[in-house]
């Protein structure tokens, strides 16, 4: 039984949090809002906010090329592994240079460092905007002690659609 309503809950929560994080894409094109916080009747602070995240672009690295350029530039950052030889970039390494990747005006991918244009990595492009929820200390207790005292009714609050009458 409980799964059941917690399957319609998730259904209105997914709904209303489609809602929000349209709304605060719009307040950010708008006024640059990026943060927003969320208060409920009766508590004077904010018991949780919502951030806007801003998506960055990411990189695409053809893997050959990775290892070729490593084996050519870096030798002692390439490792085999046993008990089949399969070489391999150090994962700190690789940590670091994808780390200090710079894109060029031109949309070039250099390493940060040396300045090389490294051909075997691509740009990606970012993702969509999301949202996220963080409780403010107390936050998530106020919240359920809302909802006992009676200042968050549930039906309303999720708005469940009443059942088909027959």
């Amino acid at each position: 039984m409980l799964k059941a309503l917690m399957d319609e809950v998730k259904k209105v929560y997914d709904v209303a949090r489609a809602e929000a994080d349209g709304r605060l894409v719009e307040l950010n094109a708008e006024l640059g809002v990026k943060t927003i916080e969320v208060r409920l009747p009766g508590y004077d602070g904010p018991v949780a906010q919502v951030t806007l995240s801003e998506p960055k672009a990411g990189f695409v690295v053809e893997e050959a090329g990775f290892l070729a350029y490593c084996k050519a530039e870096h030798p002692t950052e390439v490792q085999a592994t046993v008990p089949e030889p399969v070489e391999s970039v150090r994962p700190a390494f690789r940590k670091a240079l994808l780390g200090r990747l710079r894109i060029e005006e031109d949309g070039t991918v250099v390493d940060g460092a040396t300045g090389r244009i490294l051909d075997f990595v691509e740009v990606a492009q970012p993702g969509r905007q999301s949202t996220t929820l963080t409780f403010k200390k107390g936050g998530r207790e106020e919240v359920a002690a809302a909802y006992r005292d009676g200042r968050l009714a549930l039906p309303e609050l999720l708005a469940l659609p009443a059942a088909p009458q027959e």
